[in-house]
């Protein structure tokens, strides 16, 4: 019932987790893409500036007109939070990578699904397109880099040497090398052409989040878990400069197709941008209501988009600082209930699964579907909701009595199969304020 749709517990565990100026600071974005349902894991941008694609922890892929700030198709056949997308030279073909494991590619014309590309035994963090297109590589949470052909649609190679998580996958503009960034505190740079190990740069203490080359491609910028943005030399392997730190993790890195400028984001809410010609020179923009995922410059460097916890994607406007449009603020916060103390408990409760429903009839479809009119529905009869098929054959009605039983047995024992992961709430009195509280605020 807080149908709290992910692919396996621990990675939920992992993003709740993450729940938990100096010079002329610009305050605001340009404009806000406001669509999802959940945090912006991944954004980018088309190759000629006039589109972008949007991933998100609600499973779908959002494809946006930005001249027009208007969404054109949700792309929604994932079983797992979307955490990265790429387009494809000439922008009329994208691809995401998953928690459910796998690499999708997209028709953006039409948002027809034309492959789904599997191999990988964990989510995938990160996905990256060669420069001519042919290939593309995915960074996993399997401890594996893996290529894929695009043209074939079909797996190349494994690139196996990191003894943990990768995070991030960066071609070299020539398309002739591969840089990935790990939790085991490596950078390791790849020969595409037969995946062998030319370096691996040790990172220092802690593992890298984010890395991406400059259009040199002899350098690139990282983000690592203590906050450092740094500038590497690939060629020696040696960190040329710490560019700056920021207050927690960085998520995300980018860097302007003129090699002038980087940016960072993550759990400070705050988008950091530094000069990379004179390193001493650095902006911080805030706007973000909590931590930035995902960064991109539009081509003509004047421009970025960021993607964020608070749901929306933001365009920043690196010139003027200027804002446009209405500003959304995502609410994940459950509605209050007055004057019920039991309800009141319930909505205590509920609040760790506002993030994946929404309860109010303009609330929409989060990470799972809206809760809104859940009393005497069928389960998996939302319209539009990608439900797993355990929900889809179920005969189950949720009422008090099924609500309640979700949460005592488990959804593992109650509807054997569902993507929801396994979650309990053995106190029977905090079961019967959460179905009151629901009770309250879900009833047309």
């Amino acid at each position: 019932m807080i149908f709290l749709v992910m692919w396996q517990r621990k990675i939920f565990r992992a993003v709740c987790g993450l729940l938990l100026g100096l010079l002329l600071p610009l305050s605001a974005a340009e404009a806000e893409l406001a669509g999802h349902g959940g945090f912006v894991k991944g954004v980018a941008v088309s190759p000629d500036g006039k589109h972008a694609l949007t991933a998100s922890f609600d499973y779908t892929v959002i494809y946006w007109d930005l001249e027009e700030e208007r969404a054109l198709h949700v792309l929604d056949a994932h079983e797992g939070s979307v955490n990265s997308v790429a387009f494809l030279p000439g922008g009329a073909l994208g691809l995401s990578g998953s928690d459910d494991g796998t690499l999708r590619l997209w028709d953006l014309e039409s948002g027809e699904l034309l492959h789904v590309f599997e191999g990988h035994q964990g989510k995938v963090e990160m996905v990256a397109v060669s420069p001519d297109g042919k290939l593309a590589a995915s960074a996993g949470w399997d401890r594996t880099v893996r290529l894929w052909d695009l043209q074939a649609r079909a797996p190349l190679r494994v690139l196996e040497g990191h003894e943990d998580n990768v995070n991030a996958v960066s071609f070299a503009p020539d398309g002739e090398t591969l840089l990935s960034a790990g939790y085991d505190r490596t950078l390791r740079r790849w020969r595409v052409s037969d995946g062998t190990a030319l370096a691996v740069i040790s990172g220092g203490a802690v593992g890298f989040t984010a890395v991406e080359h400059l259009p040199s491609g002899d350098r690139a910028v990282s983000g690592s878990v203590d906050g450092r943005v740094r500038l590497w030399d690939l060629e020696s392997g040696e960190e040329l400069i710490t560019l700056g730190e920021q207050d927690g993790p960085v998520f995300a890195v980018s860097v302007s197709a003129d090699g002038r400028l980087a940016a960072s984001g993550g759990r400070d809410h705050l988008l950091h941008l530094w000069d990379l010609a004179d390193p001493g020179q650095h902006r911080s923009l805030p706007g973000h209501l909590a931590p930035i995922w995902s960064l991109d410059f539009l081509p003509d460097g004047s421009q970025l988009l960021s993607g964020g916890s608070d749901e929306v994607a933001r365009r920043w406007n690196l010139r003027s600082g200027e804002e446009l449009g209405i500003s959304v603020t995502a609410g994940m916060q459950a509605p209050d209930v007055i004057d019920d103390p039991e309800a009141e408990r319930g909505a205590v409760v509920f609040r760790k699964c506002a993030v994946c429903h929404s309860v109010t009839p303009e609330g929409g479809r989060r990470a799972g579907p809206t809760l809104h009119g859940v009393f005497g529905r069928k389960a998996g009869t939302v319209p539009g909701y990608n439900y797993s098929d355990s929900l889809d054959d179920s005969s189950v009605v949720w009422n008090a009595e099924t609500i309640a039983q979700l949460f005592d047995e488990g959804p593992d024992v109650m509807l054997p199969g569902t993507k929801m992961p396994i979650q309990r709430i053995p106190s029977e009195e905090d079961r019967d304020a959460l179905v009151r509280y629901l009770k309250e605020v879900t009833e047309p």
